[in-house]
């Protein structure tokens, strides 16, 4: 035989050795899809009902820079909101800085610049930048007077 022919040997037997009920069975699946597609009856119907659902997808969990990105947008939810004060206590720098943010400009709740200025305060013992200034600032240009006498009596009580 010629040296030419021998690969096709090498072929035909590989062909042999694939086991036909694998292939016809594959056939068959993709048949009896392609004609749920093109011409759906009840069978198909019952098949659709019959299958297993998958299970649903576990909820995504947002993590601390997709919330950050919700806070620029001002779209936070509630659980949101959760995370970020989850992380804020436990002294995540970020967090607490944007949860700051946050309760300065009502973002995810109403307003509370107290809330804002201590925040602030654990911000920069964090060593966030710049969050000392944004204390001050909170105290000189959004609290008011009583809420200021507030802020005073608690930090000379520390």
């Amino acid at each position: 035989m010629p040296a030419m022919s021998r690969p096709w040997l090498l072929v035909l037997a590989g062909l042999l050795l694939v086991p036909w009920g694998a292939a016809r069975g594959q056939f068959y699946d993709l048949d009896g899809a392609y004609r749920c597609l093109t011409a759906p009856d009840a069978a198909c119907e019952q098949e659709q009902r019959d299958r297993p659902q998958p299970p649903p997808a576990p909820p995504s969990r947002p993590t601390l820079d997709r919330v950050i990105a919700k806070v620029r947008d001002k779209s936070v939810s509630p659980a949101d909101m959760a995370l970020l004060e989850k992380a804020a206590v436990a002294n995540d720098p970020r967090a607490v800085e944007v949860l700051a943010w946050c309760r300065l400009n009502g973002i995810g709740g109403a307003p509370d610049p107290v809330a804002a200025y201590w925040l602030y305060r654990q911000a920069a013992t964090l060593g966030v930048a710049n969050a000392r200034r944004n204390q001050i600032a909170v105290y000189e240009s959004r609290l008011t007077p009583e809420e200021r006498q507030q802020v005073l009596m608690r930090e000379n009580a520390q």
